[in-house]
């Protein structure tokens, strides 16, 4: 939908990888187009929900649409929904700040990303070191307590053995 106001693919500056799937799993989104009509912009927002349950489908989507463009045609339309429409087909577009050149990683045909869990598990640390920091204090943690365990073992079996 950002496509029809924007005339530029979404994302075009950006290689299409894990990288992008994360960030747009943990909200990013474009920045809206100037001159959107705002009923346009809600239905947009409804698609890009974190939840996958509460966007439309694609056949709600194009209900709505229908109804925008079949409607007008009618004659029962409210004042609202006209002025929209008409903001929407008048709006000039705004994208000359926007990256038109795109990125060459950015791949606008459907393709089967293929992530290893080692590639997932770099990207999540690289995003946030503090994480990395607090498994490796864990991780150190969890190796003392282990030696601890070992060394009690070890005395005990030595104990144990003096009794034999």
């Amino acid at each position: 939908m950002w496509e029809f106001t924007s005339e530029i693919p979404p994302f075009n500056n950006k290689a299409h990888d894990l990288q992008l799937a994360l960030s747009i799993c943990k909200g990013e989104r474009l920045e809206i187009i100037g001159n959107t009509p705002q009923c346009y912009i809600d239905l947009m927002k409804k698609c890009w929900n974190e939840n996958p349950l509460k966007r439309p489908s694609s056949k709600e989507v194009l209900d709505i649409i229908k109804n925008w463009i079949i409607r007008p045609l009618g004659g029962d339309i409210n004042e609202e929904l006209k002025s929209n429409i008409m903001e929407f087909i008048n709006a000039p577009i705004e994208h000359n700040n926007l990256i038109v050149e795109s990125h060459p990683k950015a791949c606008y045909t459907s393709h089967l990303l293929d992530f290893t869990s080692k590639e997932l598990n770099e990207l999540l640390i690289l995003e946030d070191p503090r994480e990395l920091i607090e498994l490796k204090q864990k991780y150190q943690s969890s190796h003392n307590e282990l030696q601890n365990i070992q060394m009690e073992l070890t005395l005990q079996n030595e104990e144990f053995a003096k009794k034999e």
